[in-house]
């Protein structure tokens, strides 16, 4: 079952009904928000017999069918992904894909899931894109990435490009919901608010701290960090990026450092709904330190250092010491 993205699902929905679903789509948002989810939906969709309802009626139920159970086991065949473990795809990764695709199959479909494509080397972008100029009959690619416009121009003019956006508190509320239902636990009222707050729209997030309640404590202890940075001194803010860099806390801490100054932003110009709801009073407190040009300049900052640490041999803690001591 999908929760969100209902304008994406129809819209999808809809070129699987009229047989016009493109052989290669990019599907492109925030981590989390359910892009892989949406893509193997699409996959047991297709492999399977559920030809009698359309996909947004199946998006929005779970299946028990054979194939579906194959799929979630990460038993089929004719399902295969790719994903970054290492710091670049490879072109041995494209290669294989080439490979798996020349085999022959009893399914409908062959569908390749390839994770943050912006991390393809020149070599994969290449290989991939010769893949893509050449499509296999009955072989669907979905290309999973952050951000787009980090992906090759001539790989976006070849697909088909859906943008998903986090979810609304409600949708992660309802969310919640139906996981503690069909797990048949409970939590209490102000937990799943902070769960809510905390997963910043990203369904696999409040999964995740539904399940392991430490990722509660280790997200809201990030907060508790970025609420003191103000306060530090500059020794205590290089002992925090060290902290931050040697701990692998570096992607989550500006992701929460992002959203946290974008709180104070709104706080700034009079708004008083928040993405951390929970730290309300703080968030009020920390707008009186800084203007707005200040911290329109602060978000810039952050997104700098989230693109040289992904996309540049930088160094990481000396990108993050340069900004913490621009907070």
């Amino acid at each position: 079952m999908i929760f969100g993205h209902k304008k994406n699902l129809k819209i999808i929905s809809e070129i699987i009904k009229e047989n016009k679903l493109p052989h290669a789509l990019l599907f492109s948002g925030p981590d989390c928000t359910g892009k892989r989810k949406i893509a193997i939906e699409i996959a047991k969709y297709l492999q399977g017999e559920h030809k009698k309802e359309s996909f947004f009626e199946f998006s929005q139920k779970d299946c028990d069918c054979n194939t579906c159970k194959k799929i979630d086991e990460g038993n089929f065949s004719d399902l295969i992904e790719i994903k970054d473990e290492e710091e670049q795809i490879s072109i041995k990764e494209i290669r294989k894909i080439k490979e798996k695709n020349s085999y022959s199959s009893v399914y409908p479909f062959k569908i390749f899931i390839l994770n943050n494509i912006e991390k393809l080397s020149s070599s994969a972008s290449g290989a991939l894109l010769k893949t893509l100029e050449e499509p296999s009959k009955n072989t669907i690619f979905f290309l999973l990435t952050q951000n787009s416009s980090l992906v090759l121009k001539t790989i976006l003019s070849r697909v088909t490009i859906f943008k998903f956006s986090l979810l609304s508190k409600n949708e992660i509320g309802e969310f919640l919901k139906e996981i503690q239902k069909t797990l048949g636990i409970r939590i209490d009222r102000d937990e799943e608010q902070k769960i809510i707050d905390l997963s910043l729209g990203r369904p696999g997030k409040a999964k995740e701290m539904l399940l392991d309640k430490k990722r509660i404590l280790y997200y809201n202890s990030i907060l508790d960090y970025i609420e003191k940075l103000p306060s530090l001194s500059i020794f205590k803010r290089m002992e925090l990026a060290k902290r931050v860099e040697e701990g692998g806390l570096i992607f989550d801490f500006l992701i929460f450092l992002t959203f946290w100054f974008e709180d104070i932003l709104l706080s700034k110009i009079g708004l008083d709904k928040f993405n951390f709801n929970f730290k309300k009073d703080s968030i009020i407190k920390n707008a009186e330190i800084f203007s707005k040009e200040k911290i329109k300049e602060i978000i810039k900052n952050i997104q700098k250092v989230q693109y040289y640490i992904n996309f540049s041999n930088t160094s990481k803690l000396l990108a993050l010491e340069n900004l913490f001591l621009e907070v």
